[in-house]
């Protein structure tokens, strides 16, 4: 385990204990990226139901310990192009580092799991009324969010970073500034973001692109200065593609930092209970450790 490694697990484990599921992780992050719906797909062990409840009986689906050799079903929630946490490969398969930690806490619990994409914009809607029963996609724990769900334990922190071109030798201060366009991915945190430093008085444009890569894309060829993006992914992209890391540089972080959790509904305390658990007990051994070089996030 890296000094690097150990520190930012270190940090996650205890804040979570300190708060708990219901605290905001943070001040950097607004919303979670939207996608496009897409036709649900599921790994090679897990099968798509239809899941309908009513709204009482969805806040109560695992609100207590069901009985023992109850089978137990999980249906998880995700962003279908959110690599390197969630992802469907152009093969069909889910992948991610989110997807291999619930997949291992639902092993251990002799769980299965329901692997459903969700159109991003919809996604807590889903969660309330009982079509999901977690969302776990790099979802950042924000406030708002808490007034309507409950977080797990916080897992992961993501940053929201100003990346340039490496030729562009302005300072933060001066891209913001600027008058030129900032690209963002439309509805993401960095879009809210963006907003936020507009409504500050910043003297920038706003481009709204339909993910993060066509918003990185714009400042490599030239319609934008700068791009508002994500640490959890732009940082991973850059380390495995080194040509493209010499093309561009981070200029400047905005904000502190947030964290992800898991999403669950308010009535489902023992599900939520189990979550916790699993995450404490996996972010305190080598597995953790182990997944997050697997995708890139060490």
């Amino acid at each position: 385990m890296t000094a690097e490694q150990k520190s930012r697990r270190d940090v996650l484990k205890y804040a979570g204990v300190a708060i708990g599921g219901l605290v905001v992780g943070g001040a950097a992050g607004w919303l979670a990226k939207p996608t496009p719906m897409v036709t649900p797909l599921v790994t090679p062990n897990a099968t798509v139901t239809t899941v309908t409840q009513t709204a009482s009986s969805a806040a109560a689906k695992f609100g207590t310990a069901p009985a023992a050799g109850t089978p137990i079903t999980i249906v998880h929630g995700f962003d279908a192009a959110y690599p390197p946490f969630t992802q469907v490969t152009t093969s069909g398969q889910v992948v991610g580092f989110d997807v291999d930690v619930l997949g291992i806490i639902a092993k251990n619990n002799g769980w299965t799991v329901v692997e459903k994409p969700w159109q991003w914009a919809s996604i807590i809607t889903a969660l309330e009324n009982g079509d999901l029963d977690v969302v776990m996609s790099g979802l950042t724990m924000l406030a708002s969010r808490a007034d309507v769900i409950s977080f797990s334990l916080p897992y992961y922190p993501v940053y929201h970073e100003i990346v340039a071109l490496a030729t562009n030798k302005q300072t933060l201060n001066q891209i913001l500034n600027s008058g030129g366009f900032i690209s963002v991915e439309t509805g993401s945190a960095a879009d809210q973001w963006a907003t936020k430093l507009l409504a500050a008085g910043m003297k920038f444009s706003k481009l709204g692109l339909d993910t993060y890569e066509l918003a990185l894309e714009a400042v490599g060829d030239g319609r934008a200065v700068g791009s508002l993006t994500d640490s959890s992914w732009l940082n991973p992209l850059l380390a495995k593609n080194p040509t493209m890391a010499a093309e561009y540089k981070i200029v400047g972080m905005i904000g502190g930092f947030s964290t992800y959790g898991v999403g669950t509904r308010n009535g489902d305390s023992w599900l939520r209970g189990m979550i916790n658990h699993g995450l404490e007990d996996l972010m305190g051994t080598t597995q953790w450790d182990d997944l997050e070089s697997k995708w890139g996030l060490s």
